[in-house]
């Protein structure tokens, strides 16, 4: 797996319950983590943001880069990108269910929108009834066992 970035769909999504997800793209420039934000009225807008070192310059090892790359200063820019994103997302506990959509713009405006993919996630396993197990009344068995002699 490589790089990627954030959506989050503000537009009503063809499937309602997938609408306050955080999804994740490749399809766009950076793929360096940044959000990306489709708003209710469809227009495709990227956080930026300046970056600054607030490392602890006294840390030793992996510690040292802690903080190196902070961003601040943030602020929503609108984006003029005409073309596809496709962006996603994994489902449930473990993962086992998967969304997908396909987004496309106009100069930073969305033109259509569209469910690709929906797995639902698998539920809990659960372990078959032996049919040993399945109760029926002593007179019905006593009638079954009779019928096969």
């Amino acid at each position: 797996m490589g790089m990627f970035d954030y959506i989050l769909c503000k537009y009503p999504l063809p499937l309602k319950s997938a609408q306050n997800l955080e999804f994740q793209t490749k399809d766009t420039p950076c793929q360096f983590m940044d959000y990306y934000e489709i708003t209710e009225s469809g227009r495709l807008k990227r956080e930026t943001y300046d970056i600054e070192d607030r490392s602890d310059k006294t840390a030793k090892g992996l510690a040292a880069l802690a903080g190196c790359m902070t961003r601040v200063n943030k602020r929503w820019v609108r984006e003029t990108y005409t073309g596809e994103i496709r962006f996603y997302t994994s489902l449930g506990k473990n993962h086992t269910g998967w969304i997908e959509f396909s987004a496309y713009f106009v100069k930073g405006m969305l033109d259509q929108i569209h469910l690709v993919t929906h797995r639902r996630p698998k539920g809990r396993v659960r372990a078959a009834r032996p049919k040993a197990a399945v109760r029926i009344s002593r007179a019905k068995a006593k009638k079954t066992i009779r019928k096969r002699a």
